[in-house]
């Protein structure tokens, strides 16, 4: 008996042993499972940034052929605060200001970007050349408008070295939709020109409000707080400004991408003379710059994303700087104070990710 005692006494240590190793293990595995979805979702975020940021400007026209009204942007703060209407759109807009409304994180940039690629649409990204005759087919359901359904927009590209791209313009319309048996002539260069027009899908359900579409990326705290995030921190959104005449909320065109975001700094490095070579140090304020100085000087944009992976983790501490200096500099940049994400904070894996960018379409 005494035998059969000691035995189930070590039996229990043993199992209460790997009872408390299984924990272990499967506390492990959780946190490892969150990293790497984390990791996923993160890159996958930075991912299409990188792509709208890179189309910034492609299919947007340096001057208008005529006057073609006004067109609407966005209706609603912040957003509204980067609007170009009515004039030629810019690129690339910016500001750290927004923190005031409600949600969004003090402190953290806003970054607007216009081109016709940037919608979320099957017709954004398309494009196509027209001649005097006709329209020219891919045969590439990724890149040939839609008979009847696909709105696009026409310009005139720039002809010679410092020539500017004009968007065409008929009878104060500056879209039309695409019709392969009718095509407006108005949207047609003349002929026994040779020249050649780019068309560019613009929205696949909706007659556009504006020549371009437009991507707003700001951090800002979900209505429903991730409990696998620290306290305080955001999400970046993408946030397709949609073709409508009325306001629609932001929350029906909010993209999600990256969860437990602390901060996101946004830095320009330009070429004032125009030699081609972009010069230090860089800028956080392009506010100055119009639609082609815009084109003509921002060689690069860095972009600079503070985040934690995974969930929290009792068995981590975080051994880094604090306060965490987000940009290239806390002039250019700023300071964030990682005590402020909850009592917690320590216990998470903090990240600074940074996008080194330089915008395709730019001179």
């Amino acid at each position: 008996m005494l035998e059969i005692l000691i035995a189930i006494v070590i039996m229990g240590i043993i199992m209460a042993m790997n009872g408390q190793l299984l924990q272990e293990l499967i506390r492990g595995q959780r946190q490892q499972a969150a990293i790497i979805t984390n990791q996923y979702e993160t890159s996958l975020g930075l991912e299409l940034l990188r792509s709208d940021v890179s189309s910034a400007g492609f299919g947007l026209a340096d001057e208008f052929k005529s006057a073609p009204g006004t067109y609407t942007e966005a209706t609603s703060n912040p957003a509204q605060q980067f609007n170009s209407a009515p004039n030629v759109p810019r690129a690339l807009s910016h500001n750290n200001n927004v923190g005031a409304f409600t949600n969004y994180l003090p402190n953290s940039d806003y970054l607007v970007i216009r081109s016709p690629a940037v919608g979320m649409n099957t017709a954004a990204g398309k494009w196509t050349n027209i001649t005097s005759t006709t329209v020219h087919i891919w045969n590439d359901v990724n890149l040939d408008m839609v008979n009847g359904q696909d709105y696009m927009i026409v310009v005139k590209p720039r002809s010679a070295l410092g020539g500017r791209a004009q968007l065409i313009v008929s009878s104060g319309a500056y879209t039309l939709q695409y019709v392969t048996s009718a095509l407006d002539p108005a949207f047609q260069p003349s002929s026994g020109t040779g020249e050649r027009y780019l068309a560019f899908g613009i929205d696949d359900t909706t007659a556009p409000v504006r020549p371009f579409n437009r991507a707003d990326y700001y951090v800002k705290r979900p209505s429903t707080a991730n409990p696998g995030c620290a306290p305080g921190t955001g999400t970046l959104y993408k946030y397709a400004v949609p073709h409508a005449a009325s306001a629609v909320p932001a929350e029906d065109n909010e993209w999600p991408l990256i969860e437990c975001v602390a901060n996101m700094q946004v830095v320009f490095r330009l070429d004032t003379n125009l030699d081609g070579i972009p010069e230090d140090p860089p800028v956080n304020d392009i506010s100055g710059l119009d639609a082609l100085s815009v084109k003509e000087q921002v060689k690069e944009v860095r972009i600079y994303l503070l985040a934690h992976e995974g969930m929290m983790d009792r068995a981590f501490r975080y051994g880094g700087a604090n306060p965490l200096t987000v940009g290239p500099t806390t002039a250019l940049g700023t300071s964030v104070d990682l005590t402020g994400f909850g009592a917690d904070w320590n216990h998470y894996r903090w990240k600074i990710y940074t996008l080194v960018i330089k915008p395709r379409s730019f001179y």
